[in-house]
C-alpha cells in the first residue's frame, strides 16, 4: 500500500516544486532509515558486550558439561556475593 502511494506520488509530478517536494520526502525517509539502522546497531553492540558473550558461552558450556556447571555455578555465586556487598 505504501509503495503504491509513493509510486502514485512520483507519477503525479508535473512541476519543479512537486519534484523538489518528492525529493525532500525521499531524503527524510532515507535519513530516518539511517537513524533507525544506527540505533539498532548501537543497541545490538550494547547487548553483545564481550563480558555478556563470555557469560553466554559459559552458560552454554555449563548446560552440556556437569563438571563445568558446578565450577560455573560456584564462580557465579562468589561473584554475585561480592557484588551484593558493595
Amino acid at each position: 500500500m505504501d509503495k503504491e502511494l509513493r509510486r502514485q506520488g512520483y507519477t503525479r509530478i508535473k512541476t519543479m516544486n512537486d519534484l523538489h517536494y518528492q525529493q525532500r520526502l525521499l531524503a527524510s525517509r532515507i535519513e530516518h532509515q539511517e537513524v533507525m539502522v544506527m540505533y539498532r546497531v548501537r543497541s545490538l553492540w550494547d547487548f553483545l558486550s564481550p563480558t555478556k558473550l563470555l557469560n553466554l558461552g559459559c552458560e552454554a558450556l555449563a548446560a552440556h558439561n556437569k563438571a563445568f556447571n558446578l565450577f560455573y555455578k560456584t564462580a557465579s555465586f562468589v561473584t554475585n556475593m561480592f557484588r551484593g556487598r558493595k
